[in-house]
């Protein structure tokens, strides 16, 4: 079957020692739209990069506290404009701040939604330091277990960096096909004095497939599979299929689906970065939708009802300025 590339999104958490008791995060997000030119915001857009976000974060180790955060927006859909009555996406960035002295690991996901969630912020911010949390989480756990202390380490030397890169691919009709890998590297204790190729301890690879049908989003089939390996490729072990990845197949990619897939691995230890990759396929899909506009037959008009994105960030709240009453060349998605 003959793929039409519609878009890839690209994930990076990358940890490494700050000052004694520190660490420092930096995360970035990028979205590149792959085919189809759509109105929005009053002007036609092309194909290129639609998101390139990023975030850096200084947590308290181990205890995972935000002591600092900084937001940053290199590209982004929507810059103040008359469409906009003068908004932008950078607005709520200034928001994020009141995160800090929030944990990572008591109530995150609450605190941030409280935050960023719905029409309160940016969903692409909102989406980086979602992930952010777990990995953390299971990061440090796993450094803390044989560094309790900081353990002498050089500020600046890496720990740990998370790398989920995904595909959306237009298929037959009006499928869309997800494909994601997960790759984590973990970093030896005294990787600041090692050669550069010497630095890795260990990985661990997981790779998820979704076909998808559109517009109901529904899972026709899946699969998913991992590896794991150490510093040398003696220790490349072979990969192994994830038979739980498989019964999302029928399952639907909308509100409820984190929860489904959080009740198919309850059981399952190990698997955690599968979860984490699984998860950050749902808004990949829906950033596919709008290179999907003609074969969807989405036409700029008047809102015949609630727009799909709305109350997904600030700028498509219920009652701003993209959905209440928009000029019909505003209509589109971030």
């Amino acid at each position: 079957m003959l793929l039409t590339p519609l878009h890839t999104r690209k994930i990076a958490l990358r940890f490494v020692w700050g000052a004694p008791g520190a660490m420092i995060v930096d995360g970035r997000l990028i979205d590149l739209r792959k085919r189809g030119i759509m109105p929005l915001a009053g002007k036609l857009r092309g194909p290129g990069i639609i998101h390139d976000m990023a975030v850096r974060v200084e947590l308290t180790y181990p205890s995972l506290e935000i002591r600092s955060l900084q937001p940053t927006m290199a590209a982004f859909p929507f810059a103040a404009s008359r469409v906009t009555r003068g908004e932008g996406c950078p607005d709520r960035l200034p928001d994020v701040q009141r995160l800090v002295g929030a944990s990572l690991r008591d109530g995150w996901g609450t605190a941030l939604m409280g935050v960023l969630g719905g029409p309160r912020g940016c969903f692409h911010i909102f989406t980086l330091l979602r992930l952010l949390g777990p990995t953390a989480e299971a990061a440090v756990d796993r450094e803390h277990a044989r560094r309790p202390d900081h353990g002498g380490a050089v500020a600046g030397s890496p720990m740990f960096a998370r790398s989920i890169i995904m595909d959306g691919m237009k298929g037959a009709g009006l499928q869309i096909w997800l494909r994601g890998v997960l790759s984590d590297l973990y970093y030896r204790p005294d990787a600041n004095a090692l050669p550069l190729e010497e630095e890795m301890e260990e990985s661990f690879e997981a790779t998820a497939e979704l076909e998808t049908e559109m517009p109901s989003m529904a899972i026709l089939a899946a699969s998913g599979r991992t590896r794991r390996s150490g510093a040398d490729i003696d220790s490349l072990e072979a990969w192994e299929v994830v038979p739980q990845v498989g019964e999302l197949a029928g399952l639907v990619v909308v509100r409820g689906y984190t929860g489904e897939v959080q009740k198919l691995f309850a059981r399952t230890a190990g698997l955690e970065p599968m979860q984490h990759l699984l998860f950050m396929l749902a808004p990949t899909l829906q950033q596919c939708m709008p290179s999907m506009a003609e074969e969807l037959e989405v036409r700029p008009r008047k809102a015949e009802g609630p727009h799909p994105a709305t109350d997904t960030c600030h700028m498509f709240r219920a009652n701003g300025p993209l959905v209440e009453s928009p000029p019909a060349a505003a209509r589109g998605s971030s």
